[in-house]
């Protein structure tokens, strides 16, 4: 079975450690379970007795994206009969990278990363958040497809995250 493969080609967290966190991810079943890179989860603050590593389930597109992450562990495999990228995911109990989405940030996955494994077909087409976190081509919400390119053995779907600040309407005001 071939795993999500993420690029983070202009992502916030990289120079700003603010916009990092650490998470485990778990099931619809509160249980600890393993996460491909590339979903977008939902964090629901610090795990009991924490102070660093979060608690992240699978995000829906009725989530906020500013209580969101997208998941982006380190490709480090110990079994030594994997050697490709799509090979790696983040096993259960794990702790994970993960960054938080930012206005204009952009970051690649493969197809793998999406919905049924249905890449967005043009360059310009929006895509939203789908089924257990996962980039839904037929949504909107997210982002942008702004580049497809191929590089090595892996063709990468670009995602320009939408905006993610609150406007003036909806943001607090003085006191609130």
């Amino acid at each position: 079975m071939a795993y999500t493969v993420i690029r983070t080609d202009l992502m916030s967290g990289t120079n700003q450690p603010a916009d990092l966190v650490s998470l485990r991810f778990y099931d619809g079943e509160d249980k600890q379970a393993a996460v491909e890179n590339g979903v977008i989860v939902k964090l629901e603050g610090y795990e009991d007795g924490e102070r660093e590593v979060m608690k992240a389930v699978a995000a829906s597109s009725t989530d906020d994206l500013n209580d969101c992450a997208i998941v982006a562990g380190v490709e480090v495999m110990y079994d030594e009969r994997k050697r490709n990228l799509d090979e790696y995911i983040n096993e259960a109990g794990q702790i994970v990278r993960g960054y938080i989405p930012r206005s204009r940030n952009m970051f690649s996955v493969t197809k793998e990363g999406f919905v049924g494994g249905t890449a967005p077909s043009a360059v310009g087409q929006e895509v939203g958040i789908g089924t257990d976190g996962k980039i839904d081509a037929a949504s909107t919400g997210l982002g942008t497809c702004v580049a497809i390119e191929t590089a090595g053995r892996y063709t990468y779907y670009t995602i320009k995250i939408g905006k993610t600040e609150a406007t003036a309407a909806t943001a607090p005001g003085v006191g609130g």
